[in-house]
């Protein structure tokens, strides 16, 4: 699965979270009676974040809704950008820099054009060799551009990140999930010291926001 199972996330484990991670300053209203929220959405048969998010959908409804939560529309708007972070979100193979354009028509004639279908079409060994006879596909850069599929399935990883974190050894979710985030954090400003990788300042913090959504990711590829 491409993205979080939104079923796996109790409406409790969801609670937990918010009540002790450092939220983004736009959300930090979350934490503000979660508790009570959490509880009437029980009442109301809401059990995983699956549910919230059918729950949150419709807009139509929020005045209604914020009513019986005792929070205001702006809340449920919050409340659902948050559920909604824990969605991969697929990313255009042409932004991983790693085929050429004739190699990227292919795989759009092919209806493989995201790290989504990507991901989802070549999960197995077999189906990369497939996919790479078929279509004319150096298979070296299709496994590259696999691995960095898997990576930016991290909510907080791009495709520049995702680059340096392959760099390190790391491949996917579960290197990630094992990897210091310091030593992550000091490869990261060494590289950029020696003028190898450029971007935004990179704070542990920021690490331990991916690795929030990393830990929830299944690990789906066989090498």
């Amino acid at each position: 699965m491409y993205s979080t199972d939104l079923t796996s996330i109790s409406l409790g484990a969801f609670e937990e979270t918010i009540l002790t991670i450092d939220l983004l300053p736009s959300r930090k209203l979350l934490a503000e009676g979660i508790t009570g929220v959490v509880a009437e959405l029980r009442r109301m048969g809401i059990d995983n974040l699956e549910d919230l998010q059918g729950l949150l959908r419709d807009k139509e409804r929020y005045a209604e809704l914020a009513a019986s939560l005792s929070v205001n529309e702006m809340y449920l708007t919050v409340l659902k950008r948050e559920v909604n972070s824990y969605v991969s979100k697929p990313v255009s193979l042409s932004q991983l820099d790693v085929f050429e354009e004739p190699e990227l028509e292919r795989l759009r004639m092919a209806r493989i054009r995201s790290t989504k279908d990507l991901y989802e079409r070549c999960a197995l060994p077999s189906e990369r060799r497939a996919i790479a006879v078929e279509h004319d596909l150096d298979g070296k850069r299709l496994a590259r551009a696999l691995e960095l599929s898997d990576l930016v399935r991290i909510n907080g990883v791009g495709p520049a990140f995702a680059h340096f974190l392959s760099g390190l050894g790391v491949q996917g979710p579960r290197d990630f999930n094992s990897t210091d985030p310091l030593e992550i954090l000091e490869r990261y400003r060494h590289s950029v010291d020696e003028g190898a990788a450029a971007g935004p300042q990179l704070r542990l913090e920021d690490l331990e926001y991916c690795g929030r959504f990393s830990l929830h990711l299944s690990n789906d590829i066989e090498r």
